[in-house]
């Protein structure tokens, strides 16, 4: 928990709270409540089997799959004399999806006018304070004028890289994040650690490089329908 507050230590402050006031109040007592409560306003997760060498995933079509179908090793691993009836799977990748978060940039006032920053400021004293004032960027516009036309489709940047959690001296295990940024927002935003979408974790003991295209399979199909189809979104600077 966030400033160090085991749980337990969240349930009495939280309990000392609510005995302090009115007998009618509806102040939750328990972090458990707290969080069951606000887990509806946080945004989706998805946890996605895969194959411990990166082969598949076990995602869309492959979902039901019970081995590789590349190699044949199994999805889930034997538990010899256990009575866990779970299944455990080899490996596993976690994705958040990302156009829900897209479209809260616009259902709030806090970023939905900024979100049209890159259209309408006019600045162009040739020097390159964001993206949009790259010559990349104005060579995009000419090439895709159908997109280029309505300043609030979304510009993204992606980047990865890897860092190890725990000391050199631990077990051998690295984590390899997937970071979405809009690049719509004004310089002074754009970078800001709020606006920097983690979209996919990978838990690898090595650099899955050669095996990117692989995990980013969930984050391929969600630009592709955001390209070719598009999804609506509320702008509520337009109320």
């Amino acid at each position: 928990m966030e400033n160090n507050i085991s749980q337990r230590g969240y349930n009495q402050m939280m309990q000392l709270l609510k005995e302090d006031l009115p007998e009618d109040n509806i102040v939750l007592d328990s972090y458990y409540q707290t969080k069951k409560l606000v887990r509806n306003l946080g945004l989706p997760v998805e946890k996605v089997d895969c194959y411990e060498l990166g082969c598949m995933l076990y995602w869309g079509d492959d979902e039901h799959l019970t081995s590789c179908t590349f190699c044949g090793h199994e999805r889930y691993k034997r538990c010899v004399g256990s009575r866990m009836r779970k299944l455990v799977p080899y490996k596993k990748m976690y994705y958040f999806p990302l156009i829900p978060r897209l479209q809260k940039l616009y259902a709030s006032h806090a970023t939905t006018v900024d979100m049209r920053w890159h259209h309408e400021h006019t600045k162009d004293d040739g020097v390159m304070r964001h993206p949009s004032d790259s010559e990349a960027w104005k060579h995009f516009n000419e090439t895709h004028r159908f997109f280029a036309a309505k300043p609030r489709n979304i510009r993204l940047g992606l980047c990865t890289n890897g860092f190890q959690p725990f000391n050199q001296s631990g077990s051998k295990y690295s984590s390899w994040p997937v970071i979405v940024t809009p690049y719509n927002l004004p310089p002074g935003i754009c970078m800001k650690e709020a606006y920097m979408f983690l979209t996919i974790i990978v838990s690898e003991p090595n650099n899955p490089k050669y095996k990117t295209d692989v995990y980013l399979q969930p984050l391929i199909k969600e630009l592709t329908l955001l390209w070719e189809t598009g999804v609506k979104a509320f702008d509520i600077s337009k109320m």
